[in-house]
């Protein structure tokens, strides 16, 4: 068996309609509908009681769309919360409810409902998650970035060559607990960088999560092939 050192370690066109009230939106507060007054259900700006939706300030973080705080540290989620208020959001905004209640606003609650997926799925995912903190800070992560640390591509290299090549149902079962291992250590990481602000770190993070992430999911397709 070749052993592995121990270190091995997802767009509907957004709606520029909005109302001027919403133009300093904080998902953290209550707000009452801008057109009928009566308290919104949730942090999105549509009421179910005048029927009423509009779109939100395209600045606005994908935390606040969930009523989720973004200081001091935008990485570390409440994922129970996340999924909880993620539910209710389209919930409210889902198109069929607004095609038969209100049809003028289908448009709207298309591009609210798309935006509010696309930031749960952003949100759920450690990488996906750091890659848009990176992002809002000036520092994008490309597909091009590679990790400079030798010995943890050489460990990265051997992973795939034993996946590539294994007859052995326990060759992979160890594979995936070292990488799992790792995964959960390069999170924490990413969670302390955040933290500190060092975003040079939080990309070498990332890209490295990255990386153990296309581990997980050759190992997921051996099993799934040789099952």
């Amino acid at each position: 068996m070749l052993s592995l050192r121990s270190r091995l370690f997802l767009r509907v066109k957004p709606s520029r309609s909005f109302h001027p009230s919403l133009t300093r939106w904080n998902q953290s507060q209550t707000h009452p509908c801008p057109v009928c007054s009566a308290p919104l259900p949730s942090p999105l700006p549509a009421c179910t009681k005048c029927w009423n939706l509009f779109a939100l300030p395209q600045d606005l973080t994908h935390h606040a769309l969930f009523g989720l705080s973004y200081d001091p540290n935008p990485f570390v989620i409440d994922l129970p919360q996340l999924k909880r208020n993620f539910i209710h959001a389209q919930t409210v905004c889902h198109p069929d409810a607004w095609a038969s209640k209100n049809p003028g606003k289908l448009q709207v609650a298309q591009a609210l409902s798309a935006r509010v997926n696309r930031a749960y799925q952003t949100l759920l995912h450690p990488l996906a998650r750091a890659e848009y903190i990176l992002e809002r800070n000036q520092l994008p992560l490309s597909e091009n970035d590679k990790a400079d640390d030798i010995a943890f591509m050489t460990d990265i290299m051997e992973a795939r060559e034993v996946i590539e090549d294994s007859r052995s149902l326990d060759e992979i079962e160890d594979i995936i607990v070292k990488n799992n291992q790792s995964i959960s250590e390069t999170i924490k990481m990413l969670e302390a960088f955040v933290f500190g602000k060092d975003w040079n770190a939080v990309k070498a993070s990332a890209v490295r999560l990255r990386y153990l992430e296309g581990i997980q999911r050759a190992a997921k397709r051996w099993l799934d092939n040789n099952s």
